[in-house]
């Protein structure tokens, strides 16, 4: 549901404090790293940082961090000051490859170091994830259709492909003439990868060795849409018994039941498309850490729209639509304290801090915002 008041306000810096205060009583202080993954093309841009006061959401920026050719994705590692980013080139038959960068964040200053580069297995890796045990790291490559699973090292550094699979299909919409690997996630049991793609209109289901970190070829599970739908990102709900997917073609939310021993998933929901707006796309989606929201970024109509959860039946019942704070919000991300979330407006070159009560999984504008040009993702970890 639309809310008037809030797409129209804008909080001062009591107002932004006092609300913080009033939402996440428990939330710890001090600052965090924000990394910002963008479209960046030329020499001297790259990932740009910024600090998030976790308190108060200020934002105050610290520049180009890290000089690397379109790192339009990244992802923080779960225990140790690393992040993985794409560099998103190569060509579309996969000869080839784009790269896939380990860096590792100095807390003090931001900066990023590198540790190591490696192929990504095919042509413009477009996303990351990484297994539970964070010594798997799975690329979606979206220009070729290729998906590769990566060890990671002991120093959080990454070696080179340890298996390759390539998806197959395509669709009616002339951006689905081949496979589009867009997004993955691995399963909590760590047994299964599973692989949205855009141009199949499949969620592909791979097995997943954990030990070797490799990939075995797509199951008899794997997933079809309605023909033109383009799926784009998956999330598993904290309890591993859902997975949530948005679909970029046409905007919408699905909810499936996850079969951890068989593999399989079975709708158990589906949104109305999330905007009337013609051309409207999806883009990004994300969980709130106690499983109770979903949110759904929507390009064109540029809103983050918020759904609560039926915990039985992964049902989504939408609960606010939100201006994003600017134009194109490719993607976004929940800070580590749950209070703010931040959406990369690549349109309007401008990254915005959004307030996040925890309790009602409500979000209200800021006067927070960070000229980036064309970010595309977002990434944190904690700063000294």
């Amino acid at each position: 549901m639309t809310d008037p008041a809030l797409t129209r306000r804008t909080l001062g810096a009591g107002a932004l404090a006092l609300l913080a205060a009033g939402t996440a009583q428990a939330a710890p202080k001090g600052e965090q790293l924000v990394y910002i993954g963008t479209q960046a093309t030329e020499g001297g841009q790259g990932i740009v940082a910024a600090r998030l006061d976790s308190r108060t959401g200020k934002l105050t920026p610290l520049g180009v961090v890290a000089e690397i050719a379109r790192p339009t994705w990244m992802l923080a590692h779960p225990s140790r000051p690393v992040l993985y980013a794409v560099s998103e080139t190569g060509a579309a038959d996969g000869q080839v490859q784009g790269k896939v960068h380990a860096l590792r964040a100095d807390p003090a200053t931001g900066r990023l170091n590198p540790i190591s580069a490696v192929d990504s297995g095919g042509g413009g890796p477009t996303h990351l994830t990484l297994d539970a045990a964070a010594k798997g790291l799975l690329v979606a490559n979206y220009a070729s259709g290729h998906v590769a699973a990566l060890p990671v090292r002991a120093d959080g550094g990454l070696e080179a492909p340890a298996s390759v699979q390539a998806d197959q299909g395509s669709g009616p919409s002339p951006r689905q003439k081949g496979p589009h690997a867009h997004g993955s996630v691995i399963d909590p049991s760590g047994r299964f990868a599973l692989v949205a793609d855009l141009g199949a209109d499949r969620v592909f289901v791979y097995p997943y060795d954990r030990r070797a970190r490799r990939l075995g070829p797509a199951t008899t599970d794997s997933l079809a849409l309605p023909p033109g739908s383009g799926p784009r990102h998956l999330a598993f709900h904290p309890g591993g018994r859902f997975v949530f997917l948005i679909s970029e073609l046409v905007p919408q939310l699905r909810a499936y039941a996850w079969d951890a021993r068989q593999g399989r998933l079975t709708l158990a929901h589906a949104t109305p498309p999330l905007s009337e707006t013609p051309k409207a796309s999806g883009a990004e989606i994300a969980i709130s850490r106690d499983g109770r929201f979903v949110y759904a970024s929507v390009r064109v109509e540029n809103v983050i729209v918020a759904f609560a959860v039926d915990p039985r039946t992964g049902a989504l019942t939408e609960i606010q639509r939100i201006a994003s704070g600017g134009q194109t919000p490719w993607s976004f991300g929940i800070d580590q304290t749950g209070r703010w979330l931040l959406a990369a407006n690549q349109g309007s070159n401008t990254v915005t801090v959004l307030a996040r009560d925890p309790a009602t999984g409500r979000l209200a504008p800021t006067d927070q915002s960070l000229a980036v040009g064309k970010p595309t993702s977002l990434a944190f970890l904690a700063a000294r």
